[in-house]
């Protein structure tokens, strides 16, 4: 413990010692470096060259001064040096391509009015043509795509390094990195390669990729954070109005209601390759909105984009991030075609705070387009096939393959992780890092502990719990995965267990299989339904800290099992199979006494059932080859239809009976205005059955805000078996807040949520009822609404959420064991960013 404490302090903080060691880049106004530029230290002895790629490193005694950059036919730069210089990236203007009428408009402090703005008529242009410029203008197209992702630690200082190469340091930091800032080191720790072909067909709108070849290497097997995190940079498309970026809608530079959201600067204009360019910055209007910083180029008279940078905003608070910027590249055919060549995209994690001195993880995605033919049409049929991955090692190539491909940099890259993808410091590190973001602890023995979450908890039945989970965990994508987790709960004196065993039986067609085992306690009045989980995760016995007394628990033996069949990406259906005994696990407290058909009140369910589901996710990003797949964080809808069957008789089923279920949800991205999050649900019960098989609205009793629950409810308060429900919440994403003065520095989003249930319950199921439970259906419709804050915390750690509840009015059954709840609540919530 002592040693991973160390590790963290170790990962989170550091102390620089800082002198003018100057380390930079020289570039053109179209990126490409410039060799043997001129870098001297004003009134000093101390200077250089850069090199073939346009970098130098200067190293002096000076602690501040004025550095002078030069180059013929360029215009000369001064820079002030100081301490606190980090890296430099300079960019040189040619002096002899400078037009006389270079346009130079300053960042007003008073905002200019659309028509007063000289970048207006620009962006006009633009936004007639967004539809028009680029592949979309030719009928057929094809490149090559040679895809990067990497992951490393920065922020390193020697005493890191020592301690991780110990013997062998002289020799490492020779081979090192420097990071971003010049001073401290960078170490790789994952690399992933791939290279495909992309033929496209715009008559009959269809896409095909060929992927040609893949690698990676490094520390990203040990679990799923760095491979989740890898996938933060999906493609972003700056030529939408909005770019959906860790769930949050961020409104594009390119927007038509870009003037809403920024304040653009019309910088300059110089002639490259005879064609006029128009350089404009952009600027967020506030501070905290949920927009970039950056510039673009413009060719003029198709007002195609040439090249566009931005990042981030400093004063946005996502959590975990420290930086995230992009960078694309086009190149313009026949005065009207555009043509990627070049996505670059980079983010800089911490755990703490964005402090620049802190530790963190760099995740770096670069994509190259290059072989670029257009309008060489393939016949119409090969456009449709797809090549579908459906094993890890599918791509896998010889090193003779990539040694003909990769550059001479990515081959030190690989040549270092091999290096240190062994060192117990960095192990220790990266297994620390995954037990903070998935609750799972490494061992050698290829099982992981966990999750930690639900380590401990309380209950009236149970008194205080303790739980150990596990999961068997080789590779990401492992076909075999064997959870299961024992409990023992101090106030009964009993121990519980439950294991589920998962198989990918077949790649193509994607078939999955599944058994399960369960001897233990669940809250049932807490969910609605499910479909492929087999054992019992319900919150109402992970909670370590809850609203009254909850006896209304129940004791559940059951053996479960599941067959999965992808029909295609995102659409899934499959079947379960279930026998479960059910009964009261506090009689004395909670009864769930039935009156059978023979007139005999019965405490026990044997529930023998079968469902049949669909799973439909359009748009979902789903990677990975295992049976457990991943999925990233964009913005989809979500149906769910579900059948199920009750047996009587059939294995000592005691009800037959139908309930069909149905649940949609769907994320709406509302522009600058947040987005909202909808969820509908609904269901009936067809036949007689006791309260273990109805469908209680789904109450949480717990101090924590949990998805698609009411908090103002008991469990059991209202019994159905025929429901609606729906859910509504709306993050302004700092619409409100960031335009009140003082409010806005405090970087706080405001919410709004409303949730309300319908049903009934029949005159059949009520006649049976000998539970202490009296049925109370909510005929008049119940709702709850909220106000809340989030983003509260400190530093990066900013996933905190407050929320204030008002419920409607309504009156329990009288002699209901169900105790009143309160009208009104404060509760906690977490959302993690990532």
């Amino acid at each position: 413990m002592k040693n991973l404490l160390a590790l963290l302090l170790l990962l989170i903080t550091s102390s620089l010692y800082a002198q003018l060691t100057l380390q930079g880049k020289v570039v053109d106004e179209f990126n490409t470096p410039i060799p043997y530029v001129n870098v001297i230290l004003k009134n000093t002895n101390y200077g250089t060259t850069t090199d073939d790629d346009g970098k130098f490193y200067l190293k002096t005694k000076k602690y501040r001064g004025l550095l002078e950059i030069s180059f013929v036919g360029f215009q000369t730069q001064t820079i002030k040096v100081s301490q606190k210089t980090k890296f430099l990236n300079v960019v040189l203007k040619e002096g002899s391509n400078e037009l006389e009428e270079v346009i130079i408009v300053s960042k007003p402090k008073k905002r200019l009015k659309k028509k007063e703005n000289p970048a207006y008529r620009i962006l006009k242009e633009i936004w007639k043509r967004k539809r028009k410029n680029g592949l979309d203008l030719v009928d057929h197209y094809q490149y090559k795509k040679n895809t990067s992702i990497e992951i490393g630690l920065n922020n390193l200082d020697t005493l890191f390094l020592k301690k991780i190469f110990k013997n062998e340091y002289k020799q490492a930091i020779k081979e090192v990195q420097y990071d971003s800032d010049g001073v401290n080191y960078y170490i790789p720790i994952f690399l992933s390669e791939q290279v495909s072909k992309v033929y496209g067909d715009n008559k009959n709108d269809h896409i095909r990729e060929d992927v040609e070849a893949e690698k990676s290497d490094g520390l990203g097997a040990q679990g799923y954070v760095f491979d989740r995190m890898s996938n933060t940079f999906q493609n972003v498309d700056v030529f939408k109005n909005n770019i959906n970026l860790l769930q949050k809608p961020f409104i594009s530079p390119l927007s038509t209601n870009g003037f809403d959201t920024y304040d653009y600067v019309l910088y300059d204009s110089i002639v490259d390759n005879d064609k006029k360019l128009y350089n404009i910055y952009f600027f967020p209007r506030r501070d905290g909105d949920l927009a970039f910083q950056g510039n673009f180029w413009v060719v003029d008279k198709n007002f195609s984009i040439k090249k566009l940078k931005m990042k981030v905003h400093k004063s946005i608070n996502l959590n975990f991030v420290r930086g995230l910027s992009f960078e694309k590249e086009f190149e313009v055919r026949n005065d009207s075609i555009y043509i990627p060549t070049k996505n670059a995209y980079e983010g800089d994690f911490t755990f703490i705070d964005k402090n620049e001195s802190n530790k963190g993880l760099t995740i770096k995605k670069n994509i190259t387009y290059q072989d670029y033919i257009l309008n060489n049409p393939y016949p119409e049929a090969f456009y449709t096939q797809k090549i579908v991955k459906i094993r890890p090692d599918q791509y896998k190539k010889e090193n003779t393959y990539w040694d003909s491909i990769q550059s001479n940099e990515s081959k030190k890259t690989h040549k270092l992780i091999e290096n240190v993808k062994s060192k117990k410091q960095i192990k220790h590190l990266t297994g620390l890092i995954n037990t903070v973001a998935s609750g799972y602890i490494n061992t050698n023995a290829g099982v992981q502990i966990g999750p930690l979450w639900t380590a401990f908890a309380n209950n009236q039945i149970e008194g205080f719990r303790t739980k150990m989970g596990f999961r068997t965990f080789v590779t990401k994508d492992d076909r075999f995965r064997l959870s299961g987790h024992i409990a023992y709960g101090f106030k009964d004196k009993k121990t519980k267990y439950g294991a589920e065993a998962r198989y990918l039986l077949s790649y193509k067609p994607r078939i999955a299989i599944a058994a399960a085992y369960q001897k233990d306690i669940e809250q049932l009045g807490s969910t609605l339904f499910n479909t492929s989980q087999l054992l019992g995760r319900s919150f109402g016995t992970t909670a370590l800290f809850s609203r009254g007394d909850n006896f209304f628990l129940s004791n559940i033996e059951k053996i479960a099992s599941n067959f999965d069949y992808q029909i295609q990406n995102n659409l899934h259906v499959g079947f379960n199979f279930t026998h479960a005994s059910i009964k009261s696990a506090s009689e004395e407290n909670f009864s769930m006494d039935y009156i059978d058909k023979s007139g005999v009140v019965q405490s026990q369910v044997t529930d023998v059932n079968s469902d049949i589901y669909v799973s439909y996710t359009p748009g979902r990003f789903v990677y990975g080859l295992g049976v457990e797949r991943r999925f990233g964080t964009n913005v989809f809808p979500t149906f769910v239809l579900n059948y199920k069957r009750g047996y009587k008789g059939f294995f000592n089923g005691t009800h037959e009976y139908d309930k069909i279920q149905f649940k949609y949800n769907q994320p709406i991205l509302l522009s600058k205005f947040g987005i909202l999050d909808a969820t509908f649900e609904a269901g009936k019960t067809f036949g007689t059955v006791p309260i273990a098989l109805l469908s209680p609205i789904p109450a949480n009793q717990s101090f924590s805000l949990v998805k698609d629950t009411f908090t103002l409810l008991n469990y059991y308060d209202f019994v159905t078996d025929e429901y609606l429900a729906g859910h509504f919440e709306h993050h302004f994403n700092g619409y409100i807040l960031n335009k009140i003065p003082l409010l806005k520095k405090l970087k706080l989003r405001s919410l709004v949520t409303f949730r309300a249930a319908y049903g009934n319950i029949s005159k059949e199921n009520i006649a049976i009822n000998e539970s202490n439970i009296n049925y109370n259906a909510p005929n008049k419709l119940y709702y709850e609404y909220s106000v809340g804050l989030e983003n509260i915390g400190y530093g990066n750690l900013r996933f905190l959420r407050v929320d204030a509840i008002w419920r409607s009015n309504y009156t329990p059954p009288a002699g209901s064991v169900v105790a009143p709840t309160p009208k009104f609540a404060i509760r906690i919530g977490i959302r993690p960013g990532l």
